[in-house]
């Protein structure tokens, strides 16, 4: 890891005090800043409105469902969802033609070129087919929504297998999950946040919203609590290189800490994203707090879980993103967690409570973080999730709404047949590693079913 040379070259100290003000003024713009906000969602919507008058209606749908992600007021979602319902209704052809122009990027090249390799992954059959009764098939992250339905036989799939997705992002008035409303069969999705869950109810489309999300399918047996390992650290924040992640902040708390004569160890790990390992130690230099920072990168799940036991409290700060695994993950390993006030719509998540942790606001957060790691507190954070949220009471969930689904279809659906799986950074698994021997026809089968997208 890299020294802890406080220092900070004053291009450098420049360079980084640019970064920190662009973020700010951005973090404002969307989120803070009222009047400015009506405004911008004013002119989208007038924008749009000319779109299609112009004939553009593809490109007025794309700004319109990115307004609605954003929350900009109760009026504007109520405007832009008559239009999806319109779409929807009258005009599924743009949800269509949105799949049409969907094209590789970086990131999904690969699977472009070579469909098959989300099989099994990001693609992981629940249960096989029986007769006249129907298997599940699961897919995780939003970016593999559209890849499926462009590079699969969907239909084909449904004739045998009920779908269920698993979004990677809050906010689900999305074509990559509105495509999937082209169908006539049901898609079922997890929609664990009440604004995405009302949002997908209202549309009255095949989509049916599922009480689950992704931090539901952690392995707790890997994060766990280890005996014999020190409480040497304070804090930990597992989050990728990302601006939305608000590492900068978490620093800021620890000089408002340090010049009250409290250093807190802070643990950060992550991997790169729009900012680097190099950026983030950049940041801790030029808050004064490097030396009382570790940064790791790229770290196995059984290294993260040893850095949770090493650390007294769990942070969480983004302001917005999906529905957060890794503080999941640090109550598994015993660890009590520090939620931001206001996270994603404002939800008072039911997962942090008087057990688990706390939501902190701005102003609180060094406070908050002082509580917790220097007075004496009794939570039990991983007995609360293992009886409320584990793998197996997710599949549970799953299986008995698809099953009152099947009832009121008077479609067959024997419950109990669901494989746990789980969920992680790079793929889905299944809790029993054999289980996948026994699906090796369904994944023939889907196999079979990839398109010549070229």
């Amino acid at each position: 890891m890299p020294d802890s040379d406080q220092s900070l070259q004053l291009d450098r100290r420049l360079k980084v005090m640019l970064e920190l003000s662009r973020q700010r003024l951005k973090e404002y713009v969307s989120f803070d800043a009222s009047f400015l906000r009506r405004l911008i969602a004013m002119g989208a919507l007038l924008a749009g409105w000319f779109l299609r008058r112009s004939g553009r209606p593809g490109k007025a749908l794309r700004l319109e469902v990115s307004l609605h992600r954003r929350a900009m007021g109760p009026s504007i979602d109520k405007a832009i969802e008559r239009r999806i319902g319109v779409v929807i209704s009258r005009d599924r052809s743009l949800l269509s033609d949105y799949l049409a122009d969907l094209g590789p990027t970086g990131s999904t090249e690969v699977f472009f070129r070579d469909p098959g390799r989300l099989l099994g992954s990001r693609i992981l059959v629940l249960k096989s087919p029986a007769g006249a009764e129907k298997g599940l098939v699961s897919l995780d992250y939003s970016f593999v929504f559209p890849l499926f339905a462009r590079c699969f036989d969907v239909p084909a799939i449904a004739r045998r297998y009920h779908i269920l997705l698993e979004p990677s992002w809050s906010g689900y008035c999305d074509l990559d999950i509105l495509c999937f409303a082209v169908y006539d069969f049901p898609v079922f999705v997890q929609a664990y946040e009440p604004r995405d869950r009302a949002f997908i109810s209202r549309l009255g489309s095949n989509l049916i919203p599922v009480d689950t999300a992704a931090n539901w399918w952690v392995d707790h047996r890997v994060f766990r609590p280890l005996p014999g390992v020190t409480k040497d650290a304070d804090v930990i924040m597992v989050a990728s290189w990302a601006r939305f992640k608000r590492h900068a902040r978490l620093l800021a708390a620890l000089r408002h800490l340090r010049e009250r004569g409290e250093r807190l160890q802070t643990i950060l790990i992550g991997y790169a994203n729009d900012w680097s390992r190099g950026g983030i130690y950049d940041a801790a230099r030029y808050y004064g707090v490097a030396d009382q920072v570790e940064v790791y990168e790229r770290i196995t799940p059984e290294e993260v879980n040893r850095h949770y036991n090493r650390a007294r409290v769990n942070v969480v700060w983004s302001r917005r993103e999906g529905v957060n695994r890794a503080i999941v993950e640090g109550f598994f390993a015993g660890v009590p967690g520090v939620v931001r006030l206001g996270f994603n719509y404002g939800y008072r998540y039911p997962y942090i409570n008087e057990r688990t942790g706390c939501f902190a606001s701005e102003a609180d957060l060094a406070g908050k973080l002082l509580e917790l790691t220097r007075g004496p507190v009794e939570l039990s954070p991983r007995e609360w999730v293992l009886a409320n949220m584990s793998p197996q009471i997710a599949t549970r969930i799953v299986d008995r709404t698809i099953g009152s689904w099947c009832r009121s279809a008077k479609e067959p659906w024997e419950e109990g047949k669901v494989a746990v799986k789980l969920s992680q950074l790079d793929s889905q698994r299944y809790w029993d590693h054999s289980e996948g021997s026994r699906f090796g026809a369904d994944y023939a089968f889907l196999h079979s079913t990839i398109r010549n997208t070229g």
